[in-house]
């Protein structure tokens, strides 16, 4: 179970807590704040990705019929174990910094009544007990392993041959790179994915609680959102869970290109699909806020709008139904109230239903899109992309 949510300030944590942040905390690899230290990224990092160099080179150098120096020319590998695991565990420090300012802008903004307060509080206890779940970590760990250890195999059949072993007479054997590998290398790269997924997961159930709670929204507040635009901040909490994926994704592509070949179409509609599955994925909880902002507007529309009614009305009967001199509205303040309650109308007609902006939408995209950038670079060279880019902008 984690602690934070536990102390007087209620903190919430996906990160802190669950039997790996507790073998981290004994190995010494995470701060005084509890959180993985840059030594518990660079470490995990490395053993991932040295265990099998030193292995590869020992077997090839001990083994004349094995030759595993493709592994120090195979992107996948950096990309997996020394890219992905890095940036896995170094974005938990900035993940949870962006978890704290969502949760305590839920109280400090007061959007939640005396008895919202306590089922927030109850809520976030809940959801910080289920990301540091014991359970979850062991199923995750057993899929994991399993899952490595059936593929192993699979994928040296697949590649014919490779450093992570060969295959003979239809049989494989894998290399000592490739039993590393099997059993540590891979199951720490999957383990670490499917552990933000999981706190992905408890985030979603996480947003749609808090959903349902009475939120203390206003309809006239300026992010258009009733108060909840902060939400986009979001996003940043998953940043790195898809930069990792992306550049795993990127060098798989670049890999499968480097033996067959696929038409440009192709491999452009993949790119968006992935940018565009990242977006639907990662800004799809935020749907739970649709139905209580929806209900907002309306029911603002209806109070403002006759409010609206009722004034303008009153001020229609007083300074046209009568004989009046229009000197008369000078220094008068009625015409100034009716145009702040049209511009409080006005406010409510562009309120969005999707508490989502720009900058969070850019966010996803970048993180999606930036390790991408090498797939882009492989089918289109720097000069064309220079002067694409130069033509749309002049």
């Amino acid at each position: 179970m984690n602690t934070s949510a536990n102390n007087s300030t209620g903190k919430f944590s996906l990160v802190v807590g669950g039997p790996f942040h507790t073998a981290l905390r004994r190995l010494g690899l995470v701060g005084t704040d509890l959180l993985p230290s840059q030594r518990a990224a660079i470490g995990l990092a490395l053993i991932a990705w040295l265990l099998p160099a030193l292995l590869v080179v020992a077997q090839s150098l001990l083994e004349s019929h094995y030759s595993g120096w493709g592994f120090f020319t195979d992107g996948t590998v950096y990309a997996r174990y020394l890219v992905a695991i890095w940036v896995m565990i170094a974005t938990e420090r900035y993940a949870d910094g962006r978890i704290v300012i969502l949760t305590r802008q839920f109280r400090e903004a007061q959007l939640l009544s005396d008895n919202g307060q306590r089922e927030f509080t109850a809520i976030l206890t809940s959801a910080d007990r289920r990301s540091g779940s014991a359970l979850a970590e062991v199923i995750i760990l057993a899929v994991v392993l399993v899952w490595s250890g059936l593929t192993a195999s699979f994928a040296v059949e697949l590649a014919g041959s490779s450093w992570e072993g060969t295959v003979a007479a239809g049989e494989v054997t894998l290399s000592w790179a490739g039993e590393i590998a099997r059993f540590i290398s891979n199951p720490l790269f999957l383990f670490l994915v499917l552990r933000w997924i999981w706190r992905f997961l408890v985030w979603s159930v996480l947003l749609f609680r808090i959903s349902r709670l009475p939120l203390e929204l206003t309809p006239l507040h300026p992010d258009r959102t009733g108060g909840l635009g902060f939400l986009a901040i979001y996003p940043g909490i998953f940043s790195g869970l898809i930069f990792a994926l992306s550049c795993v994704i990127a060098s798989s592509i670049l890999k499968d290109l480097s033996f067959s070949h696929h038409s440009s179409e192709a491999i452009w509609i993949v790119l968006l699909g992935w940018i565009m599955m990242c977006l639907f994925l990662f800004l799809g909880p935020m749907l739970v806020f649709v139905r209580p902002l929806y209900m907002l507007r309306e029911q603002a529309l209806l109070d403002y709008g006759r409010l609206a009614h009722q004034h303008h009305l009153a001020f229609h009967r007083k300074w046209i139904g009568e004989a009046r001199n229009g000197g008369e509205l000078i220094g008068s303040p009625e015409p100034s109230s009716v145009s702040d309650l049209n511009a409080s109308v006005e406010t409510v007609l562009r309120m969005r239903l999707f508490p989502v902006d720009r900058a969070a939408v850019v966010q996803l995209v970048i993180a999606a899109g930036v390790p991408m950038l090498a797939v882009v670079g492989s089918q289109v060279s720097f000069l064309e992309l220079l002067k694409w880019v130069a033509g749309s902008i002049l």
